[in-house]
């Protein structure tokens, strides 16, 4: 049997196998034999994803990932993609289930955390509840906001004149923090207003339309021609907001929309953000020629979508699902609580310090010297302020938070309505940069153990994933425009056109990536990998020789610096189908991940110089894109 079919399901079983207490092995049993199993399963899967057999040199992403797609092959359906944050995000969803289904514990548990599990097991008893019931509370919900024109009964004529769509979101969004149509939120001082979602590929406006129409019929009993026409005018709707693509003059008042969501005028000191422009500007044209009804009905199903109850499917698994999307914040603590074991965060921590350490000695090499001293200083000013924090919310009192919180114990629609009226937050799932609060946020799906860290794992793996994603995030600090002098804004112009240049010349599938003027990722990817490189270098000439040697994992055959490089490659491995691809190439929003690979290596001369590539290989390009070089002697 190959490797790539065994390793997924060995490395599963050993994430899984739990001690009495409910804890993995691999943190309640530091023996030899077990350090053993884990390094022999972290060994099976990293070579289950390679492709051997191709040169490393000629294409690295092929040679680490080129098992993937076998692997995990993206399907027809969203999100028509597989990438390795699936992964842990799978495993996290099914780790914080437990926690919701621990019983409640009157003596040990928080009071938040009773209440959360209270609307968890009101959840499930709610499939006992009367159809009829059940439609009644969809109904009063619609009725709150002025009511969906296709529950009107005979007899009663929806009242179009009535009818205002801006009106009407906001006041969903005040009640319960639910974006439709329009995306506002409120971060600092800024106001952010723009297109909430991408609603539906135009590919699937048959099958969209279907599952609308089904949804009604089901939820709702609207008769089923009905519920037909009602979902195709839905789905069409949905479909011509995707295609917006003629800007016309904007008649839609932002400012006038964030006063009905907080019942106040915007304050002079807050900025007000079109995330997407040209979408508010064309989206008031597509709403002045939508007939009322339409317009309403599509709100409606919206705001109902969050409501339904299904009474097939693992009712767990939908209840557990409920209370990660109204209490997103508190499980998150929950879980942070559970993971947060003093060596952890001191690997951690200790990680975070010698990646600020390596990218301060960057940035104050040679390599930096285009910058003008007094910006240089600004930089390391602000980077020696931003802090690393784990996205636990143990800032959070949330005692205070859901004080005077009171559910019904049979009535999960009452709940919910209940808990959409406090407020919440969507944790983020990977490791990002919070300009404002200047930190970089370390989401808690990270601290499980065995997927980019374990005390067993060589540090190489440590590095070349969570180390770079960290030097990443630290990148974009340097995006705040104004640290920088005209100078060197101009300087910085002139190497952003080199990787324009570069990138632009990488071929996937046969085509060339169009050359994109966005090149802020592609730049964090090159400065992340290697300030992590040389913070892995660091550790390396620091330690004793016999640590050095546990660098390495059994029956793979690469050094440790070797190792570094395949664990940043196989962070980013990766399948689509060609209508995600095609999309991706027609929005040029991020380039993709086989491609951030290659550019990111063939830029650094380490990487030839470990892999001993020769000066005619893909991967030694003879122009080299540097914003920074760090200093590796």
């Amino acid at each position: 049997m190959k490797n790539c079919d065994i390793a997924l399901p060995v490395l599963l079983l050993l994430l899984m196998v739990r001690s009495g207490h409910g804890d993995l092995i691999s943190q309640s049993n530091n023996s030899s034999y077990v350090k053993q199993l884990l390094r022999l399963a972290k060994s099976a899967e990293m070579r289950s994803y390679m492709q051997p057999n191709v040169e490393a040199c000629d294409n690295f992403y092929e040679y680490s990932c080129g098992n993937w797609a076998q692997i995990n092959p993206a399907l027809g359906v969203p999100p028509r993609e597989t990438n390795v944050e699936q992964l842990w995000a799978k495993t996290y969803r099914h780790n914080q289930r437990r926690l919701i289904e621990q019983p409640a514990d009157e003596k040990a548990d928080e009071v938040t955390v009773l209440r959360l599990k209270e609307f968890y097991t009101s959840c499930l008893l709610f499939r006992e509840t009367p159809e009829d019931l059940y439609r009644r509370g969809l109904k009063e919900i619609a009725t709150e906001f002025g009511g969906m024109p296709v529950l009107s009964l005979p007899g009663q004529e929806w009242q179009a004149e009535e009818f205002d769509w801006q009106e009407t979101v906001a006041r969903i969004k005040r009640k319960y923090g639910i974006d439709i149509l329009t995306l506002f939120h409120l971060s600092g001082k800024h106001i952010y207003v723009g297109k909430p979602k991408q609603i539906v590929p135009e590919a699937m406006i048959q099958a969209v339309a279907d599952a609308t129409a089904d949804l009604l019929k089901r939820h709702l009993g609207v008769e089923s021609k009905l519920a037909k026409t009602a979902a195709k005018e839905i789905t069409d709707l949905e479909n011509e907001i995707t295609i917006l693509d003629t800007n016309y003059f904007d008649t839609y008042n932002p400012t006038q929309f964030g006063a009905s969501v907080h019942y106040r005028k915007s304050e002079a000191y807050e900025i007000l953000l079109a995330e997407v422009e040209e979408y508010l500007d064309d989206f008031d044209y597509l709403a002045s020629k939508t007939p009322p009804h339409v317009m309403a009905n599509y709100i409606f199903n919206e705001l109902l979508k969050h409501f339904y109850y299904e009474r097939s499917g693992s009712p767990e698994e939908q209840c557990a699902s409920r209370v990660s999307e109204v209490f997103p914040e508190l499980l998150e603590n929950m879980a942070f609580k559970h993971y947060e074991d003093a060596a952890t965060l001191s690997e951690i921590e200790n990680l975070w310090q010698q990646i600020n350490q390596s990218f301060r000695g960057m940035l104050q090499n040679s390599s930096a010297e285009w910058f003008i001293p007094e910006t240089r200083e600004k930089i390391l000013d602000q980077l020696n302020n931003t802090s690393l924090l784990i996205n636990g919310y143990a800032d959070v009192n949330f005692t205070q938070r859901y004080e005077g919180l009171q559910l019904k114990p049979k009535d999960f629609l009452h709940n919910l309505r209940t808990i959409l009226t406090y407020q919440r937050v969507k944790a983020p799932t990977s490791v990002t940069y919070d300009p404002v609060g200047k930190r970089v946020l370390l989401p808690v799906a990270l601290l499980q153990p065995n997927f980019f860290w374990s005390q067993f794992y060589p540090k190489a793996v440590l590095y070349g994933s969570l180390g770079t994603l960290l030097a990443q995030q630290l990148a974009h600090s340097l995006e705040d425009a104004s640290k920088w002098d005209d100078k060197s804004l101009v300087e910085i112009a002139r190497r952003e056109e080199c990787f324009k240049k570069q990138y632009g010349r990488l071929r996937l599938n046969g085509q060339y990536w169009p050359e994109s003027d966005q090149q802020a990722e592609n730049i964090a990817d090159n400065l992340g990998i290697q300030v992590s490189y040389h913070a892995y270098r660091r550790f390396l000439g620091g330690m004793a020789l016999s640590v050095r040697n546990s660098e390495a994992l059994p029956q793979l055959n690469v050094t440790s610096r070797r190792l570094f490089f395949l664990s940043f490659s196989q962070l980013l491995c990766h399948d689509a189908n060609l209508e995600f691809r095609n999309q991706q190439l027609k929005s040029q929003l991020q380039t993709p991940n086989a491609l951030r690979v290659l550019g990111a290596l063939s830029n650094f001369e380490a990487f030839g110089r470990d892999f001993n590539c020769g000066t005619g290989s893909e991967m030694t390009t003879p122009q080299k894109c540097q914003l920074f070089s760090v200093n590796l002697d």
